[in-house]
């Protein structure tokens, strides 16, 4: 069973709810398996509506009233927008290698000028090496693992 969008799904071992696009396989906080037949708390069209309800679905019933006010006064907290998408991230990247797969803050750069991308470059460099998408060769420069 599974509904559209978002999805808070209760798992049936440690009852704990998260969520999940369609229903998931395993879960995230016990590991186990989760059944075909897992119970979908609600589904919802959005992950700052996900956010939301997953965490009210973790909180004691007597407790959700004041939290869900407090979570959806405090949303524009929570509300970043990205400088950058994953999905483009790889391809900016390759954009700044030279012919042997590696780049540099200079070469990165303009890169992310031409595109009109707004993020600092050390930032980009440091979570395109946390991601596993640059290794560093030396000082300034880094190889792109594809």
């Amino acid at each position: 069973m599974s509904g559209a969008g978002w999805n808070v799904v209760r798992c049936g071992a440690c009852k704990t709810c998260h969520g999940h696009r369609g229903t998931g396989r395993n879960c995230p906080h016990c590991g186990q398996k989760l059944q075909s037949d897992a119970e979908i708390v609600i589904s919802v069209a959005t992950p700052s509506e996900l956010r939301i309800e997953v965490a009210l679905a973790n909180t004691p019933e007597e407790l959700r009233d004041s939290l869900r006010k407090r979570l959806q006064a405090n949303q524009k907290l929570f509300h970043q927008e990205e400088p950058i998408s994953f999905q483009r991230l790889p391809q900016i990247l390759l954009s700044a290698t030279d012919g042997n797969g590696a780049l540099s803050i200079e070469t990165l750069q303009p890169v992310l000028d031409k595109n009109s991308i707004n993020i600092d470059v050390e930032d980009l460099i440091a979570m395109s090496e946390s991601q596993g998408l640059l290794v560093r060769l030396d000082t300034d420069c880094w190889q792109l693992l594809e």
